[in-house]
C-alpha cells in the first residue's frame, strides 16, 4: 500500500553523495516507485523543474523532470526517468543555471542545444526521447547528478573564480551535509 508522498531532505554543496556516480537500478518495485513519488512531490515542493535521487542522498540513477512547470499556473506533466544515458547531443547553447544543491549561485553554462536521451519509465519500457532548447538542458543538469557532476563544475575559470568564496560558505555551513529538511 503507498503511503502519500513526503518531503526529501536535500543535500548540498560539500556533501559527499554529489559526488558519486549513482548506481544503476536493477529492478523497479513498489519501494523505487514510491521514490519516484516523493522525489517529484519534493522537486515541486522546492519550485524546481528537475532533481536527481542523488540530491536526495540517494546515489540511485533516477531523475524527475518538468522543464514546463512554473508557478505561474502551469500544468504538472512529470518525467520520471530511471537509469538515463544521453545517447547523442548537437549545437551549444548558453543559459543562466541554479541548483536547489548548490543554492544562491546562478551562473551562465554552456550545453548541447539538443540531445537524444534513452531511459527506463516507471512502467519498465525503455524510450528513446529527443529534446531541444530548455528541456535538453534541464535533462543535462540532472543527468550530471547521477555522474557526480554539478552546474559549477562547468563555469570557466573566472566564473568558477566569482563564486569560489560563495562554494567554500555553503561547504563550510552545510551539516552532514544536508541543510534544507524536509518538512511539508
Amino acid at each position: 500500500m503507498s503511503r502519500s508522498p513526503k518531503l526529501l531532505d536535500i543535500h548540498v554543496y560539500g556533501d559527499d553523495v554529489l559526488r558519486l556516480r549513482a548506481a544503476e537500478v536493477e529492478t523497479i518495485d513498489d519501494e523505487l516507485l514510491q521514490f519516484a513519488k516523493d522525489l517529484t512531490h519534493t522537486m515541486y515542493k522546492r519550485d524546481g523543474v528537475g532533481l536527481a535521487a542523488p540530491q536526495t542522498g540517494v546515489s540511485k540513477r533516477v531523475i524527475v523532470v518538468d522543464p514546463h512547470w512554473s508557478k505561474e499556473g502551469a500544468k504538472r506533466e512529470p518525467l520520471v526517468m530511471i537509469n538515463p544515458e544521453i545517447e547523442s547531443s548537437d549545437g551549444e547553447t548558453e543559459m543562466e543555471e541554479g541548483c536547489i544543491s548548490v543554492p544562491g549561485i546562478y551562473a551562465r553554462v554552456q550545453r548541447a542545444s539538443a540531445i537524444s536521451v534513452s531511459f527506463t519509465d516507471l512502467s519498465g519500457e525503455r524510450r528513446l526521447m529527443k529534446l531541444s532548447g530548455y528541456p535538453a538542458v534541464v535533462v543535462q543538469h540532472e543527468h550530471d547528478h547521477l555522474n557526480g557532476i554539478l552546474f559549477v563544475d562547468r563555469l570557466g575559470t573566472i566564473a568558477k573564480l566569482k563564486v569560489k568564496r560563495k562554494l567554500k560558505e555553503l561547504e563550510r555551513k552545510a551539516v552532514n551535509g544536508v541543510n534544507l529538511r524536509g518538512e511539508d
